[in-house]
């Protein structure tokens, strides 16, 4: 008898140090995570549009494969048009297929449909199939980035320029958490046919199950989408929108050191978040962007309603003087 309770002593305190151990290890690499020069974030109601929780949110920092949220947004635009059916075939070209990893390794002549091409930069975030939806709608990479800048400004990111259509390494290639922000409300608001898609962990091309590497979306059953991006500058980004009874909430998180020190955190940051709107804790200002009420640059605008508002705005204008990609 008195052995038995010496061992489960025994195991009692080899658990209980491991989990100091385990904690002192996490508390480090949180230190280190949250005060890297990298490192940003954002949640967002993505209901009222209000700002829940902001740090270093617009500060500049590098968008990796997050950019391609706004290459899915332009061929979602150009399908609502009618311009593009789901079902039509991209003809990926020599340059598309000569893209550096992470892609679908596809040679030049591929075939792939449009919902295909879909999944394959949500689900694996493939740099070839990007620069090929690039050159279906625009002729050119170049010239899609010009439509990247124009619908970034148009949505009111002012602090974003694209230089490709697909995250990898450019160092005029900028934006900020906040602008994150607003291009992940402005899918959900202006593209909710389709935003499902952003849950998909998985999908079938050429005969293979192609899975995606976001675990924070495939472990999490209230997370219902969005994306991840690391290139060497960035550090671990993503961005995460979550659902359940208390609110529809945006998570960005920008700079991590690891992915996992990244999921760790953002999950963190989304549960003391949810915390806040069940005891109805102060929230801060809005998000905030510029109302569009004319065809003048923006720089001559000075209204500045929430994000929620500015997204109801359907009207257009005109962007001049805007830096371009290569």
């Amino acid at each position: 008898m008195i052995k038995s309770f010496r061992r489960l002593q025994l195991v009692i305190l080899v658990l209980f140090l491991f989990t100091i151990r385990s904690f002192s290890a996490f508390s480090i690499n949180y230190h280190d995570f949250v005060y890297s020069s990298k490192y940003a974030s954002l949640i967002v109601n993505s209901e009222n549009g209000k700002i829940i929780h902001s740090h270093n949110a617009k500060m500049i920092r590098y968008p990796a494969s997050l950019a391609k949220i706004m290459t899915i947004y332009i061929l979602f635009d150009e399908i609502k048009k009618g311009k593009i059916h789901p079902n039509h075939i991209i003809k990926i070209s020599k340059n598309a297929a000569s893209q550096p990893r992470i892609n679908l390794n596809l040679k030049p002549g591929t075939k792939i449909k449009v919902k295909e091409a879909i999944l394959a930069l949500i689900v694996r975030s493939a740099n070839d199939v990007a620069v090929g939806i690039a050159e279906a709608i625009s002729d050119s990479e170049e010239n899609f980035v010009k439509l990247m800048n124009i619908k970034a400004r148009l949505l009111g990111m002012k602090n974003t320029v694209f230089c490709n259509a697909s995250g990898l390494p450019d160092r005029r290639q900028i934006t900020t958490a906040h602008d994150m922000a607003i291009l992940a409300l402005a899918m959900q608001r202006n593209h909710s046919k389709f935003y499902h898609l952003f849950s998909r962990t998985s999908f079938k091309f050429s005969n293979q199950i192609i899975k995606s590497h976001n675990h924070v979306l495939r472990k999490n059953k209230w997370v219902d989408g969005m994306k991840t991006g690391y290139i060497n500058d960035s550090g671990f980004n993503i961005i995460t929108t979550a659902k359940r009874p208390e609110g529809r909430l945006i998570a960005v998180v920008m700079g991590g050191n690891t992915a996992a020190s990244r999921d760790y955190h953002t999950l963190a940051l989304l549960e003391t978040a949810y915390r806040s709107i069940s005891y109805k804790a102060p929230i801060k200002k809005p998000i905030v962007t510029t109302k569009v009420t004319s065809n003048k640059p923006m720089s001559h605008l000075n209204r500045k309603p929430d994000i929620f508002g500015i997204l109801q705005n359907d009207q257009t204008y005109v962007v001049k003087g805007v830096r371009q990609g290569r």
